[in-house]
C-alpha cells in the first residue's frame, strides 16, 4: 500500500550518471506490524525508524561504487539485510541472534533488475520488491529468536553478497562508520505521485503552466532535460503511451502532458481513461527528451522548455525540486498529502486524529492504539 503509488520518499547519492537510492519509508510497515504484534511503545516505534533509514543510507552509501541497478539489480535487495537488525532490535534479540537473522535473510532476497529497468513496461510486482524482502527479513528474525541459524559472512564470505551480487564493489566502511552523521535528515519526499527522477522537470513544467496560464492546446512544442539516468529511466520509446499506472508514473512523457492539462499530479490522474485520453497522447507527441549531463550531479534537477503556438518561450530550472532538503516541503504540505490521500477511506475526523498522533507518537503508550486509527 505505501508503495503502490510512487507517492513515498527517496534517498539518493550521485555516482557520475548513475546514483544508489532507496526508500527508506518502506521499513515502516514492519516496524509498526511487529510493535503492534509485541505492544511496543511510540518511542520504539521511532528509534526503529530511524535505525531503518540510518542503515538504508548507509547500504546506499556501501554499494555506491558501482550501483546495484548498473549490474542488472534492484537496489531493494537491501532489505534483506537491514529490516533483520531493525526488526531484531524491537524483539529484544541479542547480536548473535540479530547475525543469523541477517544470514538467513540475506541469502534469499535477491531483486531482478527488470522489476525497475527502462526498456520494460512495468508491472505491479514492481510494488513488492522491498515487501517480499521485508517479509523474509521479518520471518529470518523470528526464525533467529528461536535459536535458528544462517551464514555469519552472508556480505563478506565466499560467493557471499559482496562477492557474487557486487563483484566486489562493496565499501564496508561507509556500512559501519558509528560516527557519520545521521542521514534520515537528507531524505527527499516526494511533492508528486511519480518516479524521482521526474521530480525536478515535473516541478519546473507546473510552474511555467501556473505561471504563464498556459493551457494545452497554446502548446507547439516542450523539451524536457534532465540528467543521464532520469531520461534513460523514464524516456525509453516504449514509455510514451503508457497503458498501466506503473508504466506511467515512471513515464516523462505522461507526467509532463497530464500535468499541464490537469496542473497537478497525484494519485487521481492515473487511470485507463486518461491513459487513452487523445489529449494526452496529442500533447505527448509534442514533448522531446534531452540529456543534460551537467545535472547527473543533483539527482533530481530538470529543466522545462515551453514553445506556444505564438512563437513564446517559457523556461525554467529547477535543481532541488520540492521535496528536497534544500527545498522542503513544510509541516502543512505533508499534512495536505496524507489528507488527499486518505479523507475518503477514513474520514476526516481520522484523519486529524492520526496526524495528531504522529506529532505526539513518543508518548503513545501502546502502538495497537495508534493503529486502531487507521482501521476504516
Amino acid at each position: 500500500m505505501l508503495r503502490y503509488l510512487d507517492y513515498m520518499d527517496q534517498f539518493s547519492i550521485p555516482v557520475g550518471q548513475w546514483y544508489s537510492y532507496a526508500h527508506p519509508s518502506e521499513v515502516i510497515p514492519s516496524i509498526l506490524a511487529i510493535a503492534e504484534r509485541e505492544h511496543l511503545n511510540g518511542k520504539d516505534v521511532l528509534e526503529a525508524i530511524v535505525l531503518g533509514y540510518e542503515l538504508t543510507a548507509r547500504f546506499c552509501a556501501a554499494t555506491s561504487i558501482t550501483p546495484m541497478a548498473k549490474k542488472g539489480w534492484n537496489s531493494d535487495t537491501l532489505g534483506s539485510f537491514i529490516i533483520p537488525p531493525v526488526v531484531g532490535k524491537l524483539l529484544g534479540m541479542d547480536a548473535g541472534q540479530i547475525e543469523n537473522a541477517i544470514g538467513i535473510s540475506g541469502c534469499h532476497g535477491m531483486v531482478l533488475g527488470i522489476l525497475d529497468t527502462a526498456s520494460e513496461e512495468f508491472s505491479m510486482t514492481k510494488n513488492l520488491r522491498f515487501p517480499f524482502t521485508a517479509r523474509d527479513g521479518v520471518l529470518a528474525a523470528l526464525l533467529a529468536q528461536q535459536g535458528f541459524t544462517g551464514p555469519h559472512n552472508v556480505l563478506e564470505g565466499k560467493d557471499g553478497f559482496i562477492q557474487t551480487v557486487m563483484d566486489g564493489d562493496f565499501d564496508v566502511s561507509k556500512l559501519i562508520n558509528a560516527s557519520a552523521p545521521l542521514s534520515i535528515q537528507n531524505t527527499e519526499f516526494k511533492a508528486w505521485s511519480a518516479c524521482g527522477t521526474i521530480q525536478g522537470h515535473l516541478n519546473a513544467t507546473l510552474n511555467l503552466v501556473k505561471e504563464h496560464n498556459i493551457k494545452p492546446e497554446d502548446i507547439a512544442r516542450v523539451k524536457i532535460q534532465a540528467g543521464t539516468r532520469s531520461i534513460q529511466h523514464t524516456g525509453d520509446p516504449s514509455k510514451r503511451y503508457p497503458k498501466n499506472k506503473e508504466t506511467a508514473d515512471h513515464s516523462a512523457y505522461y507526467v509532463t502532458a497530464i500535468a499541464i492539462i490537469e496542473r497537478t499530479l497525484g494519485p487521481q490522474q492515473y487511470s485507463s481513461k486518461k491513459f487513452a485520453d487523445p489529449t494526452v497522447r496529442q500533447l505527448s507527441d509534442k514533448i522531446s527528451l534531452e540529456i543534460d549531463t551537467d545535472l547527473d550531479r543533483f539527482c533530481r534537477a530538470g529543466v522545462t522548455e515551453i514553445t506556444t503556438t505564438q512563437g513564446k518561450r517559457y523556461r525554467c530550472r529547477i535543481e532541488y525540486p520540492k521535496g528536497h532538503p534544500r527545498n522542503p516541503m513544510t509541516d502543512e504540505e505533508l499534512r495536505d498529502k496524507f489528507r488527499l490521500l486518505t479523507h475518503e477511506l477514513i474520514g476526516e475526523g481520522k484523519v486529524r486524529n492520526v496526524m495528531d498522533s504522529v506529532t505526539d507518537l513518543e508518548r503513545v503508550e501502546d502502538i495497537g492504539q495508534f493503529m486502531q486509527l487507521l482501521v476504516r
